[in-house]
């Protein structure tokens, strides 16, 4: 393999890093610009400059640590710029709420991964054909009254079927945030 190929694999290889890291991350960081800018548009677009700059740096710097807390202090960064632009730059810098609000923002990006992941597992203790009826009803977008016409099934039974696996889910996930919070 010449230098040549082995500088390209490297280059594949640092991309490939990175884009794994940033989706394992984009969730929390989005969510913490949200909760800052309170519009999906703008922080759609800080997000994608968030991580243009995150890229741009990304084998500039140090070996980072804690790959989400990183992209967090340039996402911060961001918004400030963001706010600078709106004209409401002074009142950010002149009190503590901003930086206070950003760090309740990135403990509760933390907590909405935590429970995103108990959801998961706790469906995936369900059984195949309550799966299924949660797949039908939420991921498809039906109404309980298709879904039971769909499976053949009367209204009012999906309704209660629905209900136990909605109560199912819920014990399930409290069970989970109990171990977290004891943890």
């Amino acid at each position: 393999m010449s230098h040549i190929d082995a500088h390209k694999n490297g280059e594949v290889d640092k991309g490939k890093r990175f884009v794994r890291l940033l989706m394992a991350s984009e969730g929390r960081i989005y969510s913490y610009i949200l909760t800052l800018v309170g519009n999906w548009s703008d922080a759609e677009d800080i997000m994608q400059d968030t991580a243009e700059v995150m890229w741009c740096k990304y084998d500039q710097s140090e070996p980072i640590e804690n790959f989400t807390a990183w992209g967090i202090s340039i996402a911060r960064n961001k918004v400030l710029n963001y706010y600078r632009k709106k004209g409401n730059y002074r009142v950010l810098f002149n009190s503590d709420v901003f930086d206070s609000v950003a760090e309740d923002s990135a403990r509760a990006s933390s907590d909405i991964d935590f429970r995103v992941e108990a959801l998961r597992n706790c469906l995936g203790r369900l059984g195949e054909r309550d799966l299924r009826l949660i797949e039908l009803r939420y991921e498809k977008g039906n109404t309980v009254k298709r879904i039971a016409s769909y499976v053949g099934r009367p209204v009012q039974g999906l309704y209660k079927t629905m209900g136990r696996i909605h109560e199912n889910l819920l014990e399930c996930i409290r069970r989970a945030l109990a171990r977290e919070d004891m943890a």
